[in-house]
């Protein structure tokens, strides 16, 4: 979206962010790419993301059918250690690659009934220790 302003998106609120989508003056496309632009910058410098949620693209194009949502329009990371169809949920241990969740947690399922779209998945400490 060469129109969008990324920096201007990115500053806002979460409570102003919703609001703008709800009103319309913000359009979910302009958001989600805003957010992943910022996403991929910063992993990297950090390595921050294990994997893109290529669904997320689908669900970006079905947004509109749920403008009821709490959070409609607004692109959320999930932590490895949330299970997302398809997807591992290796909590930093090798021992659980190749085993992709069979159905998404209640968290996901929440966050996408209530409008949020998942588009990637970020690393923690293995095993969640320190």
């Amino acid at each position: 979206h060469p129109s969008s302003d990324p920096a201007a998106i990115l500053s806002l609120s979460l409570p102003e962010l919703t609001k703008q989508l709800r009103e319309g003056s913000l359009c979910p496309e302009e958001v989600f790419y805003s957010y992943m632009q910022k996403t991929l910058a910063v992993h990297k410098n950090l390595n921050c993301c294990t994997e893109i949620l290529l669904e997320s693209f689908d669900q970006l194009k079905r947004v509109d059918s749920n403008k009821e949502g709490l959070l409609y329009g607004i692109p959320v990371s999930i932590k490895d250690n949330v299970s997302y169809k398809n997807y591992d949920c290796t909590c930093g241990v090798i021992v659980n690659l190749n085993q992709p969740a069979k159905k998404d947690s209640v968290i996901v399922e929440v966050l996408k009934k209530q409008g949020a779209i998942p588009f990637v998945k970020t690393n923690l400490p293995q095993a969640l220790l320190k």
